[in-house]
């Protein structure tokens, strides 16, 4: 299914959402057209005539995201008692039919006709940015966030006058403030810049920036070339795919090592394993703009590549992941590879979104399991570095007991990133969701601990640099340790 981003199509949405409502009768009990409002995430849903398109949707905003043919979901959606389900890979979304479309995504409206006269307002632009997060934004208490406090704090600082550079340093300080690795904003280049510059000329304050810059100033570590230099250590014969995101061997103790440092970018599109990453993901990103599902490309590229991993490692005595350096990606590639590890499907997490005061109903996940799964030791190697979908795969390994984890604890950021862009074109992002162990355990900002512990910091330069000082010393804590457990077994 090809889903085509509406970049400069608020005309459309409008036109689309002018005449949305149809009267229903009994005739029409199964007759999918008309309006939805999603449970959660502050959506809105047109569908008419096999046609859908899909807008973030605030009190003041009505913002279109894609488009495309009801028809193109396939078996993911399903229609029953005015409600429509929508399942993408582990995640489902619930729609509600809704009377009419909000005012605001009405062209011709008076609220329609204010949008789009203050596109560029920055006291509008910082209301909607607000309004996403008061609504959708899990973790206020778990982050020691007061929203009313923030918002007393950082509103009175924007105004009419406000400038690009301004606003945008604003904003960021404001984010920055919650600690939460899945909060973003970005601007244009010349915007960031601009508000770069006010720093260094002090003409804003900062608690924050000139920390952040000289820390900038001084890294030179990073997770890719450190990954790298491990497997170039313990497998230097070993194979590389996809210019490096997964790497395997086997160690001299006949001891099978599967190195994974995103889980993305390993759809099979004929793209050269020597180029360098940027360059691969340049060419990657062209294929993914073109696909009509990005995630299964990923998920038959990663199989493809798993056949031949799990076949050289038949005959091993034991199997080490490591996702120390991994910080994330899609979900589904990670349980993917533990399904080659599981024998029996289970149920190792649930999730939910936050929506109005309470959340969505809950979603229970479930861990697919393969034939003929690999049934020797396993040790998964986890740091702070392990985010996001990596977490995602070491919360679902918790409910595996072939499976050992080594290293520190990950970094505690599990929600998936809620995606949305303001009337000014800034794209934010902010983590509406809860991710609970079978344990009713939440993780989120304290990070999932490993079993084994290694001692790393929770710093990225001193975990890197503590990573090349023992290889340095002819050791890697964390490998030498599962190392052993399998000798000594």
């Amino acid at each position: 299914m090809k889903l085509s981003y509406l970049i400069t199509s608020t005309l459309l949405i409008a036109f689309l959402f002018l005449s949305c409502n149809k009267t229903k009768n009994d005739n029409q009990e199964t007759d999918i057209d008309g309006v939805y409002q999603s449970v959660g995430y502050g959506r809105i849903l047109k569908i008419i005539d096999g046609e859908f398109l899909l807008a973030d949707v605030t009190s003041l905003s009505c913002m279109p995201l894609m488009d495309g043919k009801i028809s193109d979901f396939n078996e993911n959606i399903s229609y029953a008692n005015d409600t429509i389900t929508l399942k993408d890979g582990i995640n489902i979304y619930l729609f509600s039919r809704t009377i009419d479309a909000p005012q605001v995504c009405k062209k011709g409206t008076p609220a329609y006709i204010e949008a789009q006269n203050n596109i560029n307002n920055p006291e509008r632009n910082f209301e909607i940015l607000w309004e996403n997060f008061k609504d959708h934004y899990a973790y206020f208490e778990l982050r020691n966030v007061n929203p009313d406090t923030m918002y007393a704090t950082y509103r009175p600082k924007v105004t009419a006058e406000t400038t690009d550079a301004e606003l945008f340093f604003i904003l960021t300080e404001m984010l920055d403030s919650f600690d939460d690795g899945h909060i973003s904003i970005s601007a244009p280049d010349e915007i960031e810049e601009a508000a770069e510059k006010l720093v260094e000329l002090n003409v804003v304050d900062s608690t924050i920036s000139k920390e952040t810059n000289d820390t900038q100033n001084v890294e030179k570590l990073n997770n890719f070339k450190v990954a790298e230099m491990v497997a170039n250590k313990y497998i230097p014969y070993g194979i590389t795919k996809n210019a490096g995101i997964l790497r395997y061997g086997t160690l001299k103790e006949n001891i099978g090592y599967l190195q994974i440092n995103l889980m993305m970018g390993l759809a099979d599109y004929g793209i050269s394993d020597t180029l360098s990453l940027r360059d691969y993901f340049d060419h990657y990103f062209e294929f993914v703009e073109e696909s009509d599902n990005d995630t299964k490309d990923e998920l038959i590229g990663l199989n493809k590549t798993l056949d031949a991993v799990m076949g050289s490692f038949a005959a091993t005595e034991a199997l080490i992941i490591d996702v120390r350096f991994n910080g994330g990606g899609k979900d589904e590639v990670g349980m993917d590879v533990l399904k080659r590890l599981n024998s029996e499907e289970k149920i190792v997490f649930t999730k939910k979104g936050k929506f109005g005061n309470g959340f969505t109903p809950i979603n229970t996940v479930t861990q697919p399991a393969s034939n003929n799964a690999y049934s020797k030791p396993v040790y998964l190697l986890i740091s702070t570095e392990s985010a996001s979908a990596t977490e995602i795969m070491t919360l679902s390994s918790l409910s595996m007991p072939n499976i050992t984890r080594i290293g520190s604890t990950t970094e505690g950021v599990f929600s998936d990133v809620l995606d949305k862009e303001l009337p000014n074109g800034w794209d934010f992002g902010l983590s509406s969701e809860v991710y609970l162990d079978m344990n009713g355990v939440n993780y989120e900002s304290k990070g999932i601990p490993a079993d084994i512990k290694i001692t790393y910091s929770s710093d990225k330069q001193e975990f890197l640099k503590k990573v090349i000082s023992d290889l340095d010393a002819n050791k890697d804590a964390s490998i030498e340790t599962a190392i052993s457990m399998v000798i000594n077994k």
